[in-house]
């Protein structure tokens, strides 16, 4: 499912750390929609895999991936829509 989102994003942390990203793309797996994302200040192929939840119209919660099994299928995924 693809989302409506700005390419370029701010997340921050509890503790108030901000880190710019940009979006790349988003699937569907196992009921729950994933975003990849990519930081901007980035010297490697680094890439985030977030759960992706529009709570509000004004609010979008965004959950770190922490399983790596879910990681790499949701990666594998996004990976294979660019295959051609």
């Amino acid at each position: 499912m693809d989302y409506d989102i700005d390419k370029v994003i701010v997340l921050s942390d509890d503790m108030g750390n901000e880190v710019e990203i940009e979006y790349i793309d988003s699937v569907s797996f196992g009921g729950r929609d994933y975003a990849m994302f990519m930081p901007l200040e980035n010297d490697d192929d680094e890439v985030i895999i977030m759960q992706y939840d529009n709570v509000s119209e004004d609010y979008d919660s965004f959950i770190p991936v922490t399983d790596a099994k879910t990681m790499q299928a949701v990666y594998d995924l996004l990976r294979d829509k660019y295959k051609d």
